[in-house]
């Protein structure tokens, strides 16, 4: 099997000589998410050029597997014509992951190409919470009555096969759509063709309520070893029905969001790339300004016990400096070192789930230092204001002495300095890992924040340095 920079090579040599059968060829050899990695890794005029060369039917299956911005990219640059081919492909809820986060423009030409039946089926589904059965759940289901025949079963899967999302597992409901039992595909070939559904069904059926949490339906699907669950309405009516792979992806997603949790980074995608540098630094400055401010009291403290321990500098101006600048070491290492394990995480991931490959580097560091930057500037600013409070009480209104200003100083850009390298840091060893062949998540917590440790205490201390 072809890995997928030789994929990307023959996709490239097919597009360039607009080789329509071997694109067609290479698409039929290898499996879709791989075609779709590779595609990714071409130029957009390459994009376009090669999606255009494929058959319809398997164009639209590789766009589901294609990132959110290349899937935009695709939509915009396409003919109204072209998204009405790709969407008449698509399964509704394939269709509700593609609008989930699309500009409203581009949301409106895949909804002005969807059929009428389509976007019923659309509206359907978006009434529910997308985070809940209802919302992860498939309407293209197979639904038979109790009184059809094995015979009329077998003619209404021939004819509606495909528009159906599975049909390895087929439901059985009343004349009013209630859910009665399910019965495998096997079933209907080992059976006589007069039996009815009502007499092969399995009527003990695990199901789950539109409204539960997406969290709880993979905890099911675990539980029962499923490979399809039906969803049903508070009538007890069947609305739809989730899919082994759709369950996939959301502990994938829940998985992502508890590991953010514990790193402090909240409500980011799960997609590096796909995060905006101001959303990543959105997600990760909350947690890291609630420490700066909560180190205030760890700072109030070592003051205090300076003074217990009779430790007040009175003798010289760099013993009293020192002495305002170490109960700070341990609030700036400590941010520093959870914003590098931050950095960390959201690589770790990132690799783990492919999402980042080695020509992206580059890009990586920028967005890291970008994101450190934007990061430091409200950190500062508190740092600042925090600080001055404190010298103000410390020093009983008096903040005429030269030091507390430097120490004011030393402290903002040490604070910079360190974040900056412990974000790049964070991101740099996964990577340096995973091209040793190592697994990334040797670069973890432990590793990270004794690094950052080491550097933040050096340089906080060697910009207090130059001030004695």
């Amino acid at each position: 099997m072809l890995n997928i920079s030789e994929l990307e090579k023959l996709l490239i040599e097919a597009s360039e000589s607009k080789n329509i059968k071997q694109v067609r060829e290479i698409s039929k050899q290898c499996q879709y998410v791989d075609f779709a990695e590779a595609l990714e890794q071409t130029d957009e005029k390459a994009v376009l050029r090669i999606f255009r060369m494929l058959e319809i039917e398997e164009a639209a299956e590789i766009f589901t597997y294609l990132s959110s911005e290349h899937q935009e990219f695709i939509i915009s640059s396409f003919t109204s014509a072209e998204v009405q081919e790709i969407v008449d492909e698509l399964y509704t809820d394939d269709i509700i992951d593609v609008i989930d986060d699309m500009p409203a423009q581009v949301v409106k030409k895949i909804l002005k190409a969807a059929t009428k039946e389509q976007r019923k089926e659309i509206n359907s589904i978006l009434k529910y919470d997308e985070e809940t059965a209802g919302g992860i759940m498939s309407v293209n289901f197979t639904e038979l009555k109790a009184d059809d025949t094995v015979e009329k079963a077998i003619k209404i899967i021939r004819r509606r096969h495909e528009d159906y999302d599975e049909i390895d597992d087929l439901y059985v409901t009343d004349s009013i759509g209630k859910l009665l039992g399910h019965i495998e595909i096997k079933d209907l070939i080992l059976n006589q063709p007069s039996q009815k559904m009502s007499e092969i069904m399995d009527s003990k059926i695990v199901s789950v309520a539109s409204e539960l949490d997406q969290e709880e339906v993979g905890i099911i699907f675990k539980r029962y070893d499923l490979n399809t669950l039906p969803v049903v309405d508070k009538q007890e009516k069947l609305v739809g029905i989730i899919t082994v792979d759709d369950v996939i992806d959301v502990l994938v997603e829940e998985a992502t969001e508890d590991l953010q949790k514990f790193a402090g980074i909240n409500d980011a995608k799960s997609d590096y790339f796909e995060t905006t540098i101001f959303k990543m630094f959105k997600s990760r400055s909350i947690w890291l300004m609630a420490m700066l401010v909560l180190g205030t009291i760890t700072q109030i403290l070592l003051v205090v016990f300076f003074g217990i321990y009779n430790k007040e500098a009175s003798q010289s101006n760099s013993d009293q400096l020192l002495l305002l600048l170490l109960p700070m070491i341990l609030i700036v290492a400590g941010i520093a070192g959870s914003s590098g394990n931050q950095s960390a995480l959201m690589m770790v991931r990132s690799l783990s789930l492919r999402q980042i490959h080695k020509k992206e580097v580059k890009e990586i560091i920028l967005k890291e230092f970008t994101v450190s930057i934007l990061i430091t500037l409200p950190l500062v600013l508190i740092n600042i204001v925090r600080l001055i409070l404190i010298y103000l009480v410390q020093y009983k209104g008096d903040l005429s002495s030269s030091n507390v200003w430097i120490a004011i100083g030393t402290s903002s850009l040490g604070l910079i300095l360190s974040i900056i390298f412990a974000n790049i840091l964070g991101c740099m060893l996964p990577l340096l890992a995973k091209t040793f062949k190592l697994d990334p998540t040797l670069a973890s917590s432990p590793l990270v924040t004794t690094l950052v440790d080491i550097a933040a205490v050096a340089i906080f201390l060697g910009v207090g340095t130059a001030f004695l």
